[in-house]
């Protein structure tokens, strides 16, 4: 492979296609999760939005990025929350809290955030006290 090609470039379309599934999934395992606190949270790709965040609730004002990587380092972990402050107060969204979940090959959902000014990181569990689960399949297996 070419050492000067970046980001996509030198992955195969299977790589690229099962990355994008892997995060949509974490979407889907995030939203089914978080539907106990926050029941009008919805995926934002699914109204037709091209937003730099996942997941919203306008009645409990959250905005929520989801991650699903490899490995991810701290920093690109604290990179992707502060993305998601600087939209936050770049748009009318000020008043909302933001957290970044993640989760990396066998390890449990991690949640980032900042709680008054202190960046704080718990198990997703520990954090919402509630436990993180997978979304229900829409495919049905007939037999």
């Amino acid at each position: 492979m070419d050492k000067n090609k970046v980001g996509n470039a030198c992955r195969t379309k299977n790589q690229i296609r099962n990355s994008k599934s892997r995060g949509s999934s974490m979407e889907y395992d995030t939203q089914e999760s978080l539907q106990v606190l926050y029941p009008d949270i919805y995926r934002t790709s699914e109204r037709g939005f091209c937003l730099q965040y996942d997941l919203r609730s306008d009645k409990h004002k959250v905005l929520v990025e989801c991650k699903r990587l490899k490995g991810m380092s701290w920093n690109q972990a604290k990179k992707f929350l502060d993305k998601l402050e600087k939209i936050k107060y770049a748009t009318d969204l000020h008043k909302y809290d933001v957290y970044l979940v993640f989760k990396s090959n066998q390890q449990p959902a991690l949640v980032m955030t900042y709680d008054f000014g202190e960046l704080r990181v718990m198990t997703f569990e520990d954090y919402f006290k509630t436990p993180f689960i997978k979304h229900t399949s829409t495919r049905v297996n007939k037999k």
